[in-house]
């Protein structure tokens, strides 16, 4: 092995190392910091919620817990598989996990508006709801992008059921069955219903006490990073010729360091890509930032945050800089900006 090679070698072991400390710094502090000045633990516009729960602390003896009927399961195209009655179980686990929640039985509900019809009488949806004594009317729509399961809550409350509160939750779909290769779905589902009933009930902090803390997770797309050479600087690296292979690696240790933070949820590079193909963008380059077209695609599909960043040579070597960028109605704002 040559002299070149050898240092050739040395100057990647070095520059992963820091792409390693880098990232850690970046997805440790940065994003857990810059999240949680966006979501309070508990927002003060909690309508009905917070102070049913007040009342309900008060009565130290009523064990009672806060009834909610689903009054409706919407499911996607893209889950043609998925049994209804999958959804009804994973959404009853998550009230119960919330601790304040109670759903009545489907079954049951639907035996009631039978017999009410029977007697000629009223079995509305609202008469349901008031025979039950019902706090809540949830409404639950699933889909799925690829590897990103996705759930719309909507949820009515108050005098008549007049107010109404949405809240969105993904989850990356983590496995698949050993024989047929087929979705093993229910735990994208759980978490997917958890993260979109906070954010409905405007109560962040909902499942903070489970001994895997959930918390509302918008979607984040890890985007292409710039590779900036510089040819008048000798020798050379490979790194910089090999930008198409050697970009591709930074997301990948972007997306694997990125995904362990349960404050975001980071969409796999085949679910990005799938986004960016419904709008004629095939041939996403990595090594080259984000164009108007990706971006616009993004924001299509309610992307919230992107990494984005720029891998550039200077006489010391090179420096690495990473951009956590939030999408917002007027336009873009950087959240953090990480360099070494």
């Amino acid at each position: 092995m040559n002299t070149d090679s050898v240092f050739n070698i040395k100057k990647s072991m070095k520059i992963q190392y820091k792409f390693n400390i880098l990232l850690i710094l970046l997805i440790i502090t940065s994003f857990a910091n810059s999240f949680a000045q966006d979501f309070p633990v508990v927002s003060s516009n909690s309508y009905a919620f917070n102070s049913k729960l007040d009342e309900q602390n008060r009565k130290k003896n009523d064990n009672s817990a806060l009834k909610v009927l689903i009054a409706g399961i919407e499911i996607g195209k893209n889950l043609a598989d998925l049994n209804p009655s999958k959804v009804e179980a994973a959404f009853t686990l998550a009230m119960y996990s919330a601790r304040f929640f109670d759903v009545v039985p489907p079954l049951m509900a639907d035996s009631i508006s039978r017999s009410l019809k029977l007697e000629g009488k009223d079995n509305s949806l609202l008469s349901i709801a008031r025979y039950f004594s019902c706090d809540f009317i949830a409404y639950i729509n699933i889909n799925r992008v690829v590897n990103i399961m996705r759930t719309d809550i909507t949820i009515l409350s108050g005098k008549d059921f007049q107010n109404k509160n949405t809240g969105t939750g993904y989850a990356f779909i983590n496995y698949r069955d050993s024989v047929s290769n087929e979705f093993f779905y229910d735990p994208s589902i759980l978490l997917s219903i958890q993260r979109a009933f906070a954010l409905a009930v405007k109560n962040y902090n909902l499942y903070a006490h489970l001994a895997n803390p959930v918390y509302p997770a918008p979607p984040l797309v890890i985007t292409g990073i710039e590779f900036k050479d510089d040819p008048e600087i000798k020798p050379q690296w490979s790194l910089f010729a090999n930008s198409v292979v050697n970009s591709y690696y930074i997301l990948e240790l972007i997306f694997k360091n990125a995904s362990k933070n349960n404050r975001f949820t980071v969409f796999d590079f085949p679910t990005r890509d799938s986004i960016y193909s419904q709008f004629n963008f095939y041939a996403p380059e990595n090594y080259k930032a984000p164009n108007q077209m990706e971006l616009y695609a993004l924001r299509q599909f309610e992307i919230e945050y992107y990494i984005t960043g720029t891998f550039a040579r200077d006489t010391n070597g090179a420096v690495l800089t990473l951009i956590l960028v939030k999408f917002t109605s007027s336009g873009l704002s950087e959240v953090k900006q990480v360099r070494l």
